[in-house]
């Protein structure tokens, strides 16, 4: 008899899967991943709108700079009337900067406009923001940026400064009984059958109980964490050279105990070894093998970070 992929699976990984939830980034982006309906639904419920049509929608989407830093977008999907909406997770306040928007706006416009096209025929664009974590600390479901001119009209209205860029950032932390707060409860559950709305039930099962579903996450996991991987050793080497270079001593083990070394390059390791350990993608044996650390100094590693 065959085995399926539940008598194959590591169980680590199998406990790690039913765990996650739409909260986290890279799970959202495969419920979703290139189902318009999925986005659309969701969409409709952010926006409060029921005449939106989702007819496109695509995850994990890079889009590359040449000479500067490239973005990978968690979801981007497009309307009937050529709208254009990036989603993404925020779960660390850091990733919650303007400054974030600001780019991830530029490079999705820089990708959008062609040659001998006008900058009029930019499409309509709304980027989102589901935060974990309250950004205004308001207890408001979400909050929309406006901008305006600083003087009023005739009527001592605020003029709109319109450049087609809507912001807004949705309260993770909100749960009013209402649309969004039915569905950030959604958002924040790992657990399926505790899930308000059915169609994103629906797909959240799969993905953690069907054989085919959980496959796709394996695979996609396993993508994932090969490209994490890759960018937290690149990271790591930068961070620990540059921070050598600027306190003369950096981060190491001994006798158990976090002490300073002299090489830039070992703190690297440490910090991509830490980075890894803490996204919980990859088996501690595969860290091992590429951050050359020991299983055990990996271990206290992991006992240090606990404290």
């Amino acid at each position: 008899m065959e085995k399926s992929i539940f008598d194959t699976i590591d169980p680590r990984m199998l406990e790690r899967i039913r765990a996650f939830r739409l909260m986290d980034d890279d799970f959202m982006t495969i419920v979703f991943s290139s189902d318009p309906k999925a986005a659309e639904f969701l969409l409709r419920i952010i926006l409060e709108r029921d005449d939106l049509t989702v007819k496109s929608c695509m995850s994990q989407q890079e889009k590359r700079n040449l000479y500067g830093r490239s973005v990978i977008l968690d979801i981007i999907a497009e309307d009937t009337e050529h709208k254009l909406y990036n989603i993404e997770i925020q779960r660390s306040d850091k990733g919650n900067s303007p400054k974030r928007v600001r780019y991830n706006a530029a490079m999705i416009d820089s990708h959008t406009l062609h040659r001998g096209k006008d900058f009029t025929d930019l499409p309509e664009l709304y980027i989102i923001f589901i935060t974990e974590h309250d950004y205004l600390k308001l207890k408001k479901p979400y909050y929309k940026v406006k901008k305006y001119f600083d003087v009023t009209d005739k009527n001592g209205q605020k003029i709109a400064y319109d450049d087609g860029i809507n912001v807004m950032y949705v309260n993770g932390t909100y749960r009013g009984n209402d649309a969004i707060g039915k569905l950030m409860h959604d958002f924040c559950t790992p657990n399926a059958d505790d899930m308000y709305y059915a169609e994103i039930a629906k797909r959240v099962k799969f993905h953690k109980q069907e054989e085919q579903g959980v496959g796709k996450v394996c695979r996609v996991w396993e993508q994932y964490g090969d490209e994490r991987a890759a960018e937290a050793k690149q990271i790591g080497i930068l961070e620990g050279k540059q921070e050598g270079i600027k306190e003369g001593k950096l981060v190491g083990l001994k006798e158990g105990k976090l002490v300073g070394l002299k090489e830039g390059e070992n703190t690297g390791k440490q910090k991509m070894a830490i980075s890894l350990l803490k996204d919980g993608t990859l088996s501690v044996q595969k860290i091992a093998e590429i951050s050359g650390f020991s299983v055990e100094q990996l271990q206290m590693m992991v006992d240090e970070i606990s404290r």
